[in-house]
């Protein structure tokens, strides 16, 4: 949907108009989730003064936001005796409590990823293969790999970003780390695997497993995550997208002399994401499993 706006006047005020009878709580939520953009550039704010011939437009998806709530479902993609792997949806919270809501007793979170990215997520079935797992990531012998769709195009092909990272500052009641003379030491090996307009689906391998590490790395080489706003104010590509498209996609370790290695493909959002910049997702099989 999209409109041109007449008379100066504040944006909610202007989609209420157009739309009907929302309540503004429902109009700030919709903004919230990225879907209104100003001119090309996605607003956040329903207290912005939109102008006469301004151009404001909803994405198409923008009523899914009207629909009841759905329970997450969670894909188990790997179980035996001691451990379970999951492909963890966008917006699933990693707290011990969730895990047991979610998954029952005897479900122990060993690494956590942020609320909106997904992909793999292990849990233990005791408190002793928790203990053992986690310390296999402080030794750094759980490898990881990670899908991110970012910003523009970098230069090079691939290349590391190490730095020290400490914390900065805060965005909506999170905490906000970037590179500083001190801090905790932070590595990422990246290379980029698919370019489109605008854009580029980049593969990172963090060596160490620091809050944000990749987001933060993405963002100081000049090509954040879209649409990651903790760590960037624009993007030259704006997607209609509700979160930043980050995906945990495989995980390779040896646990009680079994060797695992597991990958979670992607989810539909970014899918739709690779196809909305031109990115022929046909080539890029091995990472989508089996087409929704």
């Amino acid at each position: 949907m999209r409109w041109q706006v007449s008379s100066s006047q504040k944006l909610v005020a202007f989609l209420q108009g157009q739309l009907g009878d929302y309540s503004g709580k429902f109009l700030r939520r919709l903004l919230e989730a990225n879907l209104c953009r100003i001119n090309g550039k996605v607003e956040r704010f329903g207290s912005r003064v939109v102008l006469g011939g301004d151009a404001v437009e909803l994405a198409p998806s923008w009523k899914s936001l009207l629909a009841p709530q759905k329970t997450l479902a969670i894909e188990t993609l790997y179980e035996n005796d001691s451990l379970k792997i999951v492909s963890k949806p966008a917006g699933w919270v990693c707290t011990d409590a969730q895990a047991l809501s979610s998954f029952g007793p005897n479900h122990y979170l060993v690494h956590r990823l942020d609320k909106d990215t997904t992909g793999l997520l292990i849990l233990a079935k005791s408190i002793p293969d928790r203990d053992l797992l986690m310390g296999a990531f402080e030794r750094r012998e759980i490898k990881k790999t990670y899908l991110a769709l970012v910003d523009g195009v970098p230069i090079e092909e691939e290349g590391t970003r190490s730095s020290l990272l400490a914390k900065r500052s805060s965005f909506d009641g999170q905490t906000i780390w970037g590179s500083s003379s001190k801090g905790v030491s932070a590595i990422t090996y990246w290379k980029k695997l698919a370019v489109g307009k605008k854009a580029t689906l980049v593969q990172c391998e963090p060596v160490t497993g620091r809050t944000h590490q990749i987001r933060i790395h993405m963002a100081e080489m000049g090509h954040p995550i879209l649409v990651d706003r903790q760590y960037a104010k624009s993007f030259s590509c704006p997607l209609f997208v509700q979160r930043p498209l980050l995906h945990a996609y495989r995980l390779r370790f040896s646990f009680q002399e079994t060797q695992i290695d597991v990958t979670a493909p992607l989810f539909v959002d970014i899918r739709e994401a690779l196809r909305s910049v031109g990115i022929d997702i046909r080539h890029l099989g091995q990472f989508l499993g089996k087409e929704e």
